[in-house]
Order: C-alpha cells, then sequence, then structure tokens
C-alpha cells in the first residue's frame, strides 16, 4: 500500500496572499507556489512577510521541485528567499518564469528555471504534474493537475471561468472534466470571492468603459493598474489608441512590466511605440494618457509621487481624470484613501475599481467556485487562498453543491491532512508562519525586533547615562537622561528631572558593591524609570541603561 498523502499548507490558507502548498508522499514532496504577503499594518520598517519554511528546511532533500500556478507576488515572491536556503528546480507557465528569472538576477540569485506549459506534463518523484489553462488577472495562469501514488489532485491556482477573455482562451474545462471522469482523489479550490454572488464580469467589458472614460476626460488622462495585468495594459493602450491619445508608461514596475511583455510578445504596441514623459509638454493634455504605478498608495510610487506634485515632468491639473483600474487590497486602505484626497485636491476627477466598472475581479464567484465543484466531483476537497471566513463559506458551498461535508476540510496553515487508502485523518502539526523582512530587504525581522519597534512607535525611548567609580561604587556623574516620544516638550525638562530624582534614590538604595557591579546598577535603573514612566504617565518607553566605570 502506498504511504500516506500529506497535504501541508504553509501559507495562504487563514489570510489572501502568502500562498505555498507541500505536497508529500513517500519522504518527497513538491511545492505550489512559493509567495510573499505584504503587511496589514504599515509601519515598523515591514515591508513584506514571508512563508516559514522551517519545515522544509528540516527535512534535507525532501523537496524536490515548486511548481508555480501564475506569476503574481503573492505566488512567486518569496522564491529568492528560499532558493537562498534550498537548491530545488522552478517549474511554471513561462511568464511566471520569466518573471522569476528577473527577480533572481536582482538579487544576484541563479535557479534552475523551466517553462511548464499548458498541456505539457511534468514527473518529479512520485509525483507528475501537468499545467491546465485557467483564466485570471495575469496571462499564463494555469491550474494543476498532481498524479501521486494515492490519485489525482486538482489544484485550481487563482482562476475565474471568463466567458470571453481578450486573448480568446477560455479556461480548458474539458481538460478537468476528462480528468474529472477517471476520478479526482482531491480538489484544492481558490477561496477569495466565494463570498460574492453569481459569476464574476469578464475582463473584455473593462476596455470599452476605459475608452468611454477616455473620450469624455478634457485633459489628461491617468490609469493606474497592477504591473502584472498584461490584458488590462493591453485594453488600456488599445482604448488610448482609439481616442487618438498617445501613451506613455511611468513607474519602475510598470515600465518592466511592459518593457518584458513587450518582449514575449504579450503586449501589442503601437507601431511608433510608447513615448517618454518628456515628450508630453509637446502635446495638447486631452490627447495623452499615462499608465501610472501605485494602485495601493506605496511610499515612494509614481502616483504617491505625482500626487504630492514631486514627480518630474508630471503633473495633476484640473480636467485631468484619474482611473484606478484596480481593486484595494485588504490593508491599504488609508494609503489609498490619503491618495485619493490628494488627488482630489489638486482637481482630478476620480474613477474606480469596480464601482465605475473599470476593473474586474480575476476570482472566480460564488456560481464559477460552484461550477468548478460540481464538474471535478472530488473525493475530498480543501478550501485554499482565503481567510478563515472565506475557507469556512466555501466548504459549505462544497456540502450544498453535494459534497459530504465528512469529506470537506478547512485547514489553516500548519495543519496537516493525511490520506491514505480510503481513510483521512489530521495529523500532527507543523511549524508555519510568517518571517518579517525589513525596507532593507536584507535579512529576516524576528519577534524580539518587532516587538521593540512596536515599543518604539508607541511609547518612544529613554536612554539614562551613569558613571560609577569602578572600586568605591560612588556616582561620578550623571544620570543623564535623554527622552524622545515620551512627553510633550513643555513638559519635558520636569519629567526629566523628577526621573534623573527616582533614579539617584534607586542607586542610594543599593550597597556600593552592587552599584560597582555594572548589570545590577543597569537592572536597577531600568526597574527604576520603568515603574515611574508607569506609574505617573501610563506609558511604557523603551527603557535603554548604560554604566559605566571611571
Amino acid at each position: 500500500m502506498a504511504e500516506a498523502l500529506r497535504i501541508i499548507p504553509l501559507g495562504g490558507l487563514g489570510e489572501i496572499g502568502l500562498n505555498m502548498m507541500v505536497i508529500e508522499s513517500g519522504g518527497a514532496a513538491i511545492a505550489i507556489d512559493c509567495g510573499v504577503l505584504f503587511p496589514e499594518r504599515p509601519g515598523l520598517g515591514i515591508d513584506l512577510l514571508l512563508p516559514d519554511v522551517s519545515y522544509i528546511e528540516s527535512h534535507p532533500g525532501m523537496l524536490k521541485a515548486v511548481v508555480l500556478t501564475h506569476g503574481h507576488e503573492d505566488h512567486i515572491g518569496a522564491l529568492p528567499r528560499l532558493l537562498r536556503k534550498l537548491e530545488v528546480p522552478i517549474f511554471g507557465p513561462r511568464l511566471a518564469i520569466e518573471l522569476v528569472r528577473e527577480k533572481l538576477r536582482r538579487n544576484g540569485l541563479t535557479g534552475s528555471l523551466e517553462v511548464l506549459d499548458p498541456g505539457s506534463e511534468i514527473k518529479v518523484g512520485p509525483f507528475t504534474v501537468e499545467a491546465i489553462h485557467i483564466t485570471h488577472s495575469i496571462v499564463d495562469a494555469c491550474a494543476l493537475a498532481i498524479g501521486t501514488p494515492q490519485g489525482m489532485i486538482i489544484h485550481s491556482g487563482d482562476f475565474k471561468l471568463d466567458p470571453d477573455p481578450l486573448d480568446g482562451r477560455l479556461a480548458d474545462t474539458d481538460r478537468i472534466g476528462e480528468l474529472a471522469r477517471r476520478g479526482v482523489l482531491l480538489l484544492l479550490s481558490d477561496s477569495t470571492n466565494v463570498e460574492s454572488e453569481g459569476s464574476s464580469a469578464s475582463e473584455s467589458t473593462v476596455g470599452p468603459r476605459i475608452a468611454e472614460l477616455l473620450r469624455t476626460t478634457t485633459g489628461r488622462a491617468y490609469i493606474t493598474t497592477f504591473s502584472s495585468h498584461l490584458h488590462r495594459l493591453q485594453q488600456v493602450i488599445d482604448a488610448s489608441q482609439s481616442c487618438g491619445r498617445e501613451v506613455v508608461v511611468a513607474g519602475r514596475g510598470l515600465e518592466d512590466s511592459t518593457r518584458l511583455a513587450t518582449s514575449l510578445g504579450y503586449l501589442k504596441l503601437p507601431r511608433h511605440g510608447l513615448l517618454g514623459t518628456d515628450q508630453l509638454e509637446a502635446l495638447p493634455r486631452g490627447a495623452t494618457t499615462v499608465v501610472i504605478s501605485g494602485s495601493q498608495g506605496e511610499p515612494n510610487s509614481a502616483l504617491n509621487r505625482l500626487s504630492e506634485g514631486q514627480f518630474r515632468g508630471l503633473d495633476v491639473a484640473p480636467g485631468d481624470g484619474v482611473i484606478f483600474s484596480s481593486r484595494t487590497i485588504p490593508g491599504n486602505e488609508r494609503p489609498v484613501h490619503a491618495l485619493l484626497n490628494r488627488l482630489s485636491k489638486r482637481g482630478a476627477e476620480i474613477h474606480r475599481g469596480e464601482r465605475d466598472h473599470v476593473h474586474v475581479s480575476g476570482h472566480a464567484h460564488r456560481e464559477e467556485l460552484r461550477t468548478l465543484i460540481t464538474l471535478v466531483k472530488p473525493r475530498y476537497f480543501v478550501p485554499i487562498h482565503g481567510e478563515y471566513r472565506h475557507l469556512a463559506e466555501h466548504r459549505r458551498l462544497a456540502v450544498e453543491s453535494g459534497m459530504d461535508g465528512g469529506a470537506c476540510f478547512v485547514l489553516e496553515d500548519g495543519d496537516v491532512l493525511e490520506i491514505e487508502g480510503k481513510s483521512v485523518k489530521r495529523g500532527e502539526r507543523v511549524v508555519a508562519g510568517r518571517v518579517a523582512v525589513d525596507g532593507t530587504g536584507e535579512g529576516d525581522v524576528g519577534p524580539e525586533i518587532l516587538r521593540e519597534r512596536r515599543h518604539l512607535s508607541e511609547d518612544g525611548i529613554v536612554i539614562a547615562v551613569l558613571a560609577i567609580h569602578a572600586q568605591t561604587g560612588e556616582l561620578t556623574s550623571g544620570p543623564e537622561l535623554i527622552m524622545r516620544g515620551v512627553v510633550g516638550e513643555a513638559n519635558e525638562a520636569a519629567v526629566r528631572e523628577e526621573a534623573r530624582q527616582v533614579v539617584l534614590a534607586s542607586l542610594r538604595g543599593l550597597t556600593p558593591e552592587s552599584r560597582a557591579d555594572l548589570v545590577e546598577a543597569e537592572d536597577g535603573m531600568r526597574r527604576a524609570l520603568k515603574r515611574y514612566f508607569s506609574r505617573t504617565l501610563g506609558r511604557r518607553p523603551l527603557i535603554v541603561p548604560h554604566v559605566f566605570e571611571m
């Protein structure tokens, strides 16, 4: 009998992002995707959260490959960190592989990268993996059919069932149905939009609406969208040409993706190409479209700098339109709203997302999810890619669609589902979590550093400096207190002096021998200052004592 099949999510179950699913059998494993999560609370110097791969590291040689479903950051962004730790081949659709190649180059890394086109299959250890074309908000998105010793797994990837995709390539439900007729052991399906009724709108509906807005905008049109959304970029280019507007791309992310997509044949540009920002002055404002990065209000993005009047060669004036052809990622509401306010103050007319029909989701709505479940008819079902409420609701949908509730499992990161023969059970949890990476991108930020940063941001810092005679333990100078972010300037002198007297009183209570012990003296100062600030101000600043000998 084949060994148990183990399904181990290391990310993406309990959050939207951080996607990484390990499938293990007979001591060998593959990982589906390896993505990042952008922190919901900005600040503390944290730019990215990555999946904790301690479980994989603790089993050397177990991971045989990483297979990618598509090229979004929440599915490929953590690969550089993984490849610094492990030498493992990466397979994926063409665009995803090229995006990873560029990402590795920027990080000074190389790796074994192989294209897995729809309809092709690879064998890795005890697994076979076939890529199946699916529609999403990025080209070359794939579902995966994973053959295992225990049976077939269908992994949906991020998907929708677009009835009229821009490139004419429908999701290959025929192939999925063919595999279903042979029998599918397990379906892993995207849960992002399970709370949305009906079916998602087609990507092809966005272009005509953008063209309509371009025709009615008297000034310059600014359009922001995700840099990887090549079908959206193509629609913007086509709509601009139909309205007699020249197109400019502004922002590193969009410039890079446009250049890559054009070289790979995914984008068709005007015969004369795109213009540079330095060519805009020679054209009427109403004859230009600027595709600009920064739809999420990122601090250093092109659109953010534009809204602050800090983008050289570009400005926003009354009569201009700004089209947000994107959704706001949860957690980014505050910076996006601040961005909208600044643009509005400069006189721009703003059109946003699905509200103004300039964006459609790339994720399946409820009826599309039901269609996949009834098409695949799996023995077991695990919802993936979503917060807990999405996963729970997707499980309920599976039961409504005719599945046995006992065969549908809601997992979270670190949970283990073991399938062996006709039995299924939950195994012992593995280590899983989030690894924080600071703004430098140089390394991981542990819980202790995060706690200290949060402490500093909320309560400030007090540095206490004191000199003590090495032999007698007598104070020779100090204590001097430096306070930042603790109290207002008007009260700082009085609080500093009072805190200083508290430290002196504490030190006088120690024997000369204890004062001469630098560690004990610093501990005494720290305890005294903590008590003082807690009792008098209700604050807990970070206390940094320093005692040196004279």
